[in-house]
């Protein structure tokens, strides 16, 4: 597709669009960016969070998708790592329904995205009441809580709990970083560095 053909794109082109790409594709409301895998790491923080909220989510009516199903932000389409919602869903939908909860685990290539245009296209879109971004190199996680008067953030490191109170689920960073590189588990006593497997 050419930029100017882009440009002219509204979401429902583009998802029209999409729906006949081989791959999936992010759309900015302006240009499509085909999206590429991440680390193992990554991974395995995104199936932590999915496997962990879903089990606490289980008979609330609100529901956790992985990073395949698409939410449309602000004119924007995005497929963040974790989306809830707590509005009905139909199965055959492509499109999440009115997220309440946003999750993106950053690398260094998508770092400027997540703490930039897609904070923007998150904090504008008026579901939305909470917005995480998860390292993965370091125990940290920087929350986004939408309130009354605006948004607030809270850094939480280490062994501290990630209060996702847009859900009502509270999730220990032991949990979210299981099996990476940063489990708990996997350090020694002085706080060094993983040993090497």
């Amino acid at each position: 597709m050419s930029s100017a053909a882009e440009n002219l794109m509204s979401v429902d082109e583009f998802l029209a669009w999409e729906r006949d790409q081989p791959e999936r594709y992010e759309f900015d409301g302006f240009t499509s960016t085909a999206m590429t895998g991440g680390s193992l790491d990554h991974s395995t923080i995104a199936s932590n969070l999915h496997r962990a909220i879903s089990a606490k989510l289980r008979g609330t009516g609100c529901m956790a998708f992985r990073g395949d199903a698409k939410v449309i932000a602000n004119s924007s389409v995005r497929y963040p790592d974790l989306s809830v919602t707590c509005s009905p869903t139909i199965g055959q939908e492509i499109v999440v329904p009115e997220p309440v909860l946003i999750v993106e685990v950053v690398s260094t290539s998508t770092e400027r995205v997540d703490r930039g245009r897609k904070k923007f296209d998150y904090f504008a879109t008026p579901s939305v009441r909470q917005y995480a971004i998860i390292e993965q190199d370091d125990r940290l996680v920087d929350l986004y809580t939408r309130g009354e008067t605006g948004w607030t953030n809270e850094i939480i490191i280490g062994d501290a709990v990630l209060n996702l109170s847009s859900i009502g689920v509270e999730l220990s960073l032991d949990t979210v970083y299981e099996d990476t590189e940063l489990d708990a588990t996997r350090r020694p006593a002085g706080g060094g560095p993983a040993p090497a497997a």
